[in-house]
């Protein structure tokens, strides 16, 4: 059985807080985008709940419900780049730093991923665009509650029309003052057909996530020519190593 190499300076203790510490960042900014989702769904359901609860109701209040799905779905695609942000920095730890310590008991002092890792540091690049972000959300979670409340909407306008002297037609039922029924039903239909333009024009990250996506992935989300810098300031562009890390700090 051949011997695996003694230990080397190269698997810092820094290393294994600093992972610590961006996990926290991940796992913080996780919980943050799990409670919008909550918020959703707990705004959806209270609106379908009081919409069909009584004929009398407005039905308004289903597309105000959309509105609030909206807002909540912007606030978590902002939080979501956040968040692929430093499940970025931890997948990169993952593939180029503790599984070369646990395969080989060393680390290459000339790895790429030092560099890379360091510019990231330096000045911090989302590494999705907020439509991406936002296609993403619409993926997994919001898509499905967008059309509950569709259906919720068609519903309590199909009540008013069978209940109702007012409005003969669905498309009557549909008008909110004196905007026409057509209109809004119109407002509708196109609201819905971009949130499906953004989900299907949003290909990235259909499949997986940040979490276990493999090293090449990696690689190329850390090198994004078009990544967009963190926060408002200035971009300039940052000198990179010449000269390989030939000096780490000892291990505790």
């Amino acid at each position: 059985m051949q011997q695996r190499p003694a230990a080397t300076t190269l698997a810092p203790a820094v290393m294994v807080h600093f992972y610590r510490g961006v996990m926290d960042l991940a796992v913080t900014w996780r919980a943050r985008i799990d409670v919008t989702t909550n918020w959703a769904v707990i705004t959806a359901g209270s609106i379908a709940s009081f919409l069909l609860s009584d004929p009398r109701h407005p039905q308004i209040m289903a597309l105000l419900g959309m509105f609030l799905l909206f807002a909540f779905l912007c606030i978590e695609s902002r939080r979501f780049r956040f968040y692929d942000l430093w499940s970025g920095w931890i997948r990169l730890m993952e593939t180029d730093y503790f599984a070369p310590v646990l395969r080989d008991n060393t680390i290459q002092p000339t790895a790429q991923w030092h560099s890379m890792l360091v510019c990231d540091l330096q000045e911090p690049h989302f590494k999705i665009t907020f439509w991406e972000a936002m296609g993403r959300r619409l993926r997994h979670n919001y898509f499905a509650l967008f059309m509950f409340m569709l259906l919720v909407w068609l519903d309590k306008l199909l009540i008013t029309t069978s209940r109702s002297i007012r409005c003969a037609t669905v498309i009557d039922c549909a008008a909110i003052g004196p905007l026409p029924g057509l209109l809004i039903i119109g407002v509708v239909a196109l609201f819905y057909l971009s949130m499906l333009i953004i989900m299907l024009s949003t290909p990235k990250l259909v499949t997986t996530g940040t979490e276990v996506i493999d090293r090449h992935l990696v690689f190329r989300r850390m090198v994004a020519p078009n990544a967009k810098l963190v926060g408002f300031k200035r971009h300039h562009d940052l000198p990179m190593p010449s000269e390989p890390m030939l000096r780490m700090p000892e291990e505790d």
